[in-house]
């Protein structure tokens, strides 16, 4: 019972990085672009380490009894991959957000202001 219950509390960490990147796959699909290129493997690379770091690191320390510097160094590694996965989603993501002030500045200026016109 206690093996089930802490297998269930660590599918909770997993479920935010799923809905980022199934939001971003929808994203691509929908508008291929820079910002949705960058996005979906940032978001993708983090549900890869998010899964390693939830399940597959605590199976390789307690199946090959690493010692702490072995661990270290793994999570130094993956780290570094998780660094440079987070840069690529928000690039993409300042990337779409300039982009989308941008076009906001554009539509609000199509549009006649009342003040444009002489009311005689």
């Amino acid at each position: 019972m206690n093996s089930i219950l802490s297998n269930l509390l660590s599918l909770i960490s997993i479920i935010s990085p799923c809905i980022v990147f199934g939001t971003c796959c929808y994203f691509l699909i929908k508008k291929s672009s820079v910002e949705a290129i960058l996005m979906t493997i940032g978001s993708g690379i983090g549900l890869l380490i998010t899964l390693f770091y939830s399940f597959l690191m605590p199976l390789l320390i307690s199946s090959q009894n690493l010692a702490y510097t072995e661990v270290s160094k793994y999570y130094a590694f993956v780290g570094i991959i998780s660094f440079i996965a987070s840069l690529c989603f928000a690039a993409g993501l300042l990337i779409l957000v300039i982009n989308t002030v941008k076009k906001q500045a554009v539509v609000q200026n199509q549009f006649p202001k009342s003040t444009d016109y002489n009311h005689e």
